[in-house]
Order: structure tokens, then sequence, then C-alpha cells
């Protein structure tokens, strides 16, 4: 497990003792400014590890006053740091499960690197998606703002040096999710995207192949040229 989740990890949390804490020390519609400073730290914590491992979450901190402040840091964690969690002890379980079954080159490998052949293939995709999205007369100005935002973060996140399969195929669930349920009007649409998630899934297989093959202990047999 990455040492980064795991520190995540532990300051959620820690976080979620702070509310907890500050839950029972304070009435229902005022917040406990005594723990304001163990927010403030936490929702510093959260943007510093956003940042750093490719998460959405808000960059800038919290504005008002620190009723305001607590407020927000609150409904930035209900937001985007739950989703989180989620994510890494998935991820963790993933993880264990591939070494019950001993088999350590399974998809929950994390690094994943593109090559210029995905690259171009994932690009093409998002390019008729981008056209389908703007042709589209079932879906209205602000579903189409999500959708392409999504879109824009799955070409962000390819177009890393090094990206996270896990999160690259997490951002194309979300671009499924932001076309909602529209029938068979969105199937052009869900088409592109499990190309997507193919072609993406295909790279990781062929870096798993590769890694496979080039093993610098392997001795070559060449008992046959000695005959």
């Amino acid at each position: 497990m990455n040492q980064d989740y795991e520190k995540l990890l532990k300051h959620i949390s820690e976080f979620d003792t702070l509310r907890s804490e500050e839950s029972k020390n304070s009435n229902s519609e005022i917040w406990n400014e005594n723990y304001y400073p163990g927010f403030l730290l936490a929702d510093t914590r959260f943007r510093f590890a956003a940042k750093r491992l490719g998460f959405e979450y808000p960059e800038n901190p919290p504005a008002g006053d620190e009723q305001d402040q607590m407020r927000d840091i609150a409904g930035r964690y209900n937001d985007y740091v739950v989703r989180w969690k989620t994510f890494i002890l998935s991820k963790k379980i993933e993880e264990q499960v591939v070494l019950e079954y001993g088999d350590p080159t399974e998809e929950f490998s994390e690094a994943i690197t593109f090559d210029g052949e995905h690259r171009n293939k994932i690009h093409s995709i998002i390019g008729e998606l981008r056209t389908e999205v703007h042709d589209s007369t079932w879906m209205d100005k602000d579903q189409k703002r999500r959708v392409l935002s999504a879109v824009n973060s799955v070409q962000a996140e390819v177009d890393k040096e090094i990206s996270n399969f896990h999160l690259v195929l997490g951002k194309i669930v979300d671009l499924g999710d932001s076309l909602g349920k529209a029938g068979k009007k969105a199937k052009p649409a869900f088409d592109r995207i499990e190309q997507l998630s193919n072609t993406v899934r295909g790279q990781r297989k062929q870096a798993l192949s590769i890694e496979k093959d080039e093993d610098p202990l392997q001795i070559e047999d060449k008992s046959s040229e000695m005959e």
C-alpha cells in the first residue's frame, strides 16, 4: 500500500475522531470553536494530499469566520474525503486479496504510463466523445458542462507522465455517472466510455506482460547450443 495512502487514512481517522468529539461538545446550531485549529489542520492536510495524489478537492482555504470555515470544512469532508476513504480502503482490500491468491501481477498494481499508441487512441476517443456531447440534443447546458469537465479530468490523468491505474478507471466511472440514465440516446457516449476503459486496461496488461518478460535474474537456457 502506498505510504501516502496510509498517511492519508491516518489523517482521515484523526479527523473522524475530532468531528465526533466536537459533535458531543456542541449544540446542533453552533460549532464548538475550541476544535477550530484541528478542523483547519485537517483541511490543510486534505488540500496537500489532494494535490499530491491527484484527488479532487478545493484548492483554496475556507473563507469567512470560524463558524463558516468549520461548516465549510465539514462539508468538504462529506463531499470529497469520504470518497477517498472508500477508494483507499477498497484498494487495500484488493491488494490483500491479490496476495491471498498469490498473483502480484494482477491489475491492482498502481503505476501506469501510457505509450504513444494508447495515448493517441484515448485522445481520439475523447475527441469523438466531446463531439457527441456538443451535438447532443438530450443534454442541457449544465449536464454538458459536467460531462465535459469529467472528460477533461480523464484526459488530464492520462496525459501525466506517470499516472495511477485505479485513479484513471475511477475518473472514467465518474464520467459515466455524469451522463446519468438517458436510455438509448446515450448509448454512443457509453460506447466511447467502454472503449476508454478497454484501452486503459489494454495498456496496463501490456505493461505487466513486459515486466514479466524483462526479468534481469532469468538465465537464458542455452543447453541446446552445447549439444
